[in-house]
């Protein structure tokens, strides 16, 4: 399933992107069926990358070699985790608002009176927890690219996350040209988690005999 999520993680949030290009048509973004639709994809594209934060941290090589990489890694993964928290937190929000919003008028009313909640962390972190994702998630590539066998691959992934994300933070319009070099980035990682797995497997057979 992890090896997955790092291929269908961008394919939806590609998928999302087009739907909002089609949504914004009209010159605005929902309420309606598109946004309700595009915001479900999305929201699936995100729980899917807990899943490539999870399988990027599990298979960070040399972890097991010194205390400093594991701890490097374990909080550069929960730094994505809490970021990937809030963005879900986002998209189920727009999920409820298109919902309940009759036009786009009530949309940006509800929006904004669902802008805390739940009222259980600071603002400011629900503010800044999308970009905190990004970060830990573009922080993990570099540490893959600095102690990985296959730095140049790995250094080639973090480049094409970093611009990625530059690109979908400065448009959003240009949020499918941004997934698909979010899967180019990922590729790779894919590849990895499926060569690991079978040496994995490998391993457990004897304690289980």
């Amino acid at each position: 399933m992890t090896r997955i999520a790092f291929h269908l993680a961008p394919v939806l949030m590609l998928a999302y992107g087009v739907v909002r290009l089609i949504d914004g048509r009209d010159g605005q973004h929902g309420p309606g069926p598109a946004w309700t639709v595009g915001h479900l994809l999305f929201l699936g594209s995100l729980l899917l990358y807990g899943l490539v934060i999870a399988g990027l941290w599990r298979r960070m090589p040399g972890a097991e070699r010194g205390r400093a990489r594991r701890i490097t890694a374990g909080a550069l993964a929960a730094a994505a985790a809490v970021g990937l928290v809030t963005f879900v937190r986002v998209a189920i929000i727009d999920i409820v608002v298109g919902l309940r919003a009759a036009d786009a008028a009530e949309k940006s009313a509800l929006a904004d009176r669902y802008a805390d909640v739940p009222a259980v962390l600071p603002q400011a972190l629900y503010e800044i927890g999308p970009v905190l994702f990004m970060l830990g998630l573009t922080a993990l590539l570099v540490q893959y690219a600095v102690v990985g066998p296959r730095r140049a691959m790995a250094a080639g992934s973090a480049v094409l996350l970093v611009l990625a994300f530059v690109g979908i933070m400065a448009n959003l319009d240009l949020l499918p040209a941004g997934a698909a070099l979010i899967w180019l980035a990922l590729f790779p990682h894919s590849r990895e988690q499926s060569e690991h797995a079978p040496a994995h497997r490998g391993a457990e057979a004897p304690a289980t005999a």
